[in-house]
């Protein structure tokens, strides 16, 4: 049929059209490029993987996060990690914790974390630690570094070898030959570094602790221990407390006299100020030695004891207050003029001025068992007593005085004493003793010349020479039998016995090696006394003097008729008396009464010459010319103006215009000299011997003239 020739023709055409397009469609058709093959970070790996993050949980809190750039996965399970961060946003307090690397490995439990290149671990505040291999255990939360690590944070800094870093605790430590640098503030203060075997920081404590020998320098100082903390401020930016131990010394460069030079001890404590970071308190123990600059590069002045603390003035080195405790010595050497001087005590405390800190120590007080030392070339001084207090001259370079309490005694070379108070004055080397206390009752005194007890002794070393006050009792020793002996008794007085000596004052010269003695003065020894308003005994020339209301007994030797010594009590009284060593002559002027072996003598003046003996009369004058002598002897009573009698010879002459004599029978023979001896009982008149003979019993007497 028609109509179907015409659908086969449309067919085959589009049969034909579909074809024409296919191929048309083929032929245009670009041959595809085949993609270019994987290549793998490691080839060992069997699974690599590129970003991601891993996260593990701690009771909702998200507490450490992995993230890497890229992950290789190996046969064995372990994974490496490359761009790796590790970190911790909130641990729970608020504090973030990151560590970061070029690359990392995870172990197959993925407990460990090796970490390798470019390490850095930041803690929130800004804290960081930098090494180049590290690892980080998830078990202990600790990162662990072999090799050389750096850290800071604000002024602080530091380095070292090894490392270990608690994340939980937040404890740094570096473990070998580590340095730790604080960096000026913004005035240039408080520049510090520290070097150590092990350092280890404790941040939430701010404690930095040092170890296997630490070295510090700061501030002009530099200061050696076994091992240490430094306590830092609550923004880690500088150092408030130091605390060292084992074989601890500072050594500083202070320029001024009384600051510290250089301080040690078993433990050492150091304080800075808040402000300007200068050194503030000091405290050492175990064997502690505080050494002050003196004003010379030899004259340090040094404090030791078991412990010692102290505030120190605002330019951090000069001592403001001081402590000490156990075994104390201060010690301060000889400069110039200055002897050493040397304190031992149980515990000493010493301030300064509040409104002068510059000055630093003014005031000290040393107490329990103080002993004292002062030595030069030509000194040696020693002091004891319970408590001493004692003025300091600026830099502690000398004491200006020096008070000793408490059964105090004092030891010098020629001199020594006791006291319950004795002040002294350093620079002029006197005493001032007083006081009274069970044991002490009053001041003691005593020299190889003399001992001396009163209310008040004032004593000046140099002489010495001394002045005493209120009911004093002296002694004056024998002269020591020497060859440098200058000193002598009075030859009329014993020189192997003691001559004890009270009065209201003594004035006693060293050098002139002279006595004085005034108020109610009474001495005495054995026999003889002497009672005056004032005595002074001349130590070298053996000279005595007494003035006003004169009492004076002894005992002499006199040779009788016989030729046998008697011992013969005499006593006078006067105005004055002189002894003149000499000469051996006892002079009494003023009003004399005398009385003695040589008879009852009344006269203006009287003198008495003894033999080389001392205590034997070799002759006696006597004088009165205004008022005429009387002497009375044997029942005899003679007047005139002189007098002079020899114990030769046991002979008086009596001279006077006239001389007077009366008998025991009240006879009364004048002339102008009459001369009478005792041993033969004859008497001349102006020449004219007469022979006098006596009846007893009331009969009348005979004279015979030849």
């Amino acid at each position: 049929m028609r109509w179907q020739h015409w659908i086969k023709a449309v067919l085959a055409i589009g049969a034909l059209a579909v074809a024409a397009a296919v191929g048309l469609t083929i032929r245009r058709r670009d041959v595809p490029v085949p993609a270019p093959p994987v290549v793998r970070t490691d080839p060992k790996a069997i699974v690599e993987s590129t970003g991601g993050r891993a996260v593990r949980f701690n009771r909702a809190h998200e507490d450490i996060r992995v993230e890497y750039e890229r992950q290789l996965t190996y046969k064995d399970g372990s994974t490496k990690l490359l761009g790796v961060k590790i970190a911790a946003d909130d641990r729970g307090d608020g504090r973030r914790f990151v560590v970061t690397g070029d690359e990392g490995e995870l172990a197959k439990d993925e407990s460990v974390v090796v970490l390798k290149g470019h390490i850095k671990l930041v803690e929130g505040d800004g804290f960081t630690v930098e090494t180049d291999a590290a690892t980080y255990d998830k078990g202990d939360s600790t990162v662990r570094a072999p090799g050389p690590v750096t850290f800071h944070h604000n002024r602080l800094s530091g380095s070292g070898l090894g490392m270990l870093y608690e994340k939980q605790a937040d404890v740094l430590t570096i473990l070998e030959k580590s340095e730790v640098r604080v960096a000026p503030d913004a005035a240039g203060n408080g520049t510090a570094v520290v070097t150590a075997g092990t350092t280890v920081f404790a941040r939430l404590a701010r404690d930095v602790r040092f170890d296997g020998g630490v070295r510090v320098t700061r501030g002009g100082q530099t200061i050696t221990a076994g091992n240490g903390v430094a306590h830092l401020s609550m923004d880690e930016k500088r150092i408030e407390q130091l605390d060292l131990h084992e074989r601890v010394r500072i050594n500083a460069s202070t320029k001024s006299a009384g600051g510290i030079r250089s301080m040690s001890g078993g433990n050492v404590t150091l304080n800075y100020a808040a402000d300007s970071e200068a050194l503030e308190r000091i405290a050492a123990s175990g064997d502690a030695v505080i050494e002050l600059a003196g004003s010379t590069a030899k004259g340090g002045r040094q404090i030791s004891a078991n412990a010692v603390d102290g505030r120190l003035a605002p330019d951090g080195q000069t001592p403001v207050a001081l402590n000490a405790r156990e075994n104390v010595q201060l010690t301060l050497p000889a400069e110039e003029s200055q002897a050493a001087r040397t304190v031992r005590a149980l515990e000493l405390t010493a301030t300064g001025d509040p409104e002068d800190p510059a000055r630093g120590l003014t005031e000290a007080t040393f107490t329990g068992n103080v002993e004292y030392r002062e030595k030069s070339a030509k000194v040696d001084r020693e002091a004891r007593a319970a408590r001493l207090d004692v003025g300091l001259k600026a830099g502690v370079s000398a004491f200006d005085h020096a008070s000793f309490s408490g059964a105090a005694t004092f030891a010098d070379q020629r001199i020594t004493g006791s006291a319950a108070s004795v002040r002294y004055d350093v620079d002029n080397g006197t005493l001032e003793l007083s006081g009274s206390e069970p044991g002490s009752p009053r001041p003691h005194v005593l020299s190889d010349e003399i001992t001396v007890d009163a209310s008040n002794v004032n004593v000046a070393l140099a002489g010495p020479s001394m002045e005493a006050w209120g009911d004093v009792k002296s002694v004056l020793q024998p002269p020591k039998k020497s060859a440098n002996t200058t000193t002598k008794l009075p030859s009329m007085l014993k020189q192997d016995q003691l001559v004890n000596i009270i009065a209201d004052s003594l004035n006693y010269d060293g050098v002139a090696s002279r006595t004085e003695y005034s108020g109610s003065a009474q001495l005495w020894q054995g026999d003889t006394s002497i009672r005056a308003d004032s005595i002074g005994i001349d130590d070298k020339t053996g000279d005595l003097t007494a003035d006003g209301s004169v009492v004076s007994t002894t005992t002499v030797d006199q040779t009788d008729k016989d030729k046998k010594k008697e011992r013969i009590r005499t006593a006078a009284t006067a105005d004055s008396f002189r002894y003149e060593d000499a000469r051996r002559r006892a002079a009494y002027r003023g009003g004399v009464h005398f009385n003695g072996g040589q008879g009852d003598l009344t006269a203006e003046s009287i003198d008495l010459y003894l033999k080389s003996t001392g205590n034997e009369l070799d002759r006696a004058e006597a004088s009165d010319p205004k008022n005429g002598l009387v002497l009375r002897e044997q029942g005899r009573k003679t007047l005139g103006s002189r007098m002079t009698y020899t114990s030769a010879d046991d002979r008086y002459e009596v001279t006077g215009t006239p001389v007077s004599l009366t008998d025991q029978c009240g006879r009364v023979t004048s002339g102008r000299t009459l001369t009478f001896r005792k041993a033969t009982d004859t008497i001349e008149v102006d020449g004219n011997q007469r022979v006098r003979t006596q009846t007893k019993n009331g009969e009348k007497c005979q004279v015979t003239t030849r």
